[in-house]
């Protein structure tokens, strides 16, 4: 799947930085620093009430544990380096939000940023 060959739905910064389309379920997803990312679930206590020890809205987890098997073969939940390599994306986009930024129209995915020092 290509989800960038799918159109202009909804903004970069709708996927890059949301923890619901990276598989990790609703809560709060914090960059520390380092290229280290923190997750926070705002469903555990449902989760807890059902005896699970996963998010209900989760397919995996920052460490690429997999919960949830998908309905066909060839689909899968974003390993850790994949997530790691959308939110980098994220990052960016907080300040350079669209292709017309020329930090954008040149950007190279070894490119680092000053800002947020990984």
């Amino acid at each position: 799947m290509d989800p960038h060959a799918t159109g202009k739905a909804r903004s970069c910064l709708s996927c890059h930085a949301s923890p619901k389309t990276l598989g990790l379920g609703y809560g709060t997803l914090s960059y520390l620093g380092k290229g280290r990312w923190a997750f926070q679930s705002s469903e555990r206590s449902q989760s807890d009430l059902l005896g699970l020890d996963f998010p209900l809205s989760a397919l995996t987890n920052l460490k690429g544990e997999i919960f949830v098997n998908l309905s066909r073969e060839d689909l899968r939940p974003f390993n850790p380096e994949e997530m790691k390599r959308i939110l980098r994306v994220g990052l960016c986009l907080k300040c350079h939000q669209d292709f017309s930024d020329p930090v954008m129209m040149n950007w190279r995915p070894e490119m680092r940023c000053p800002v947020f020092k990984e």
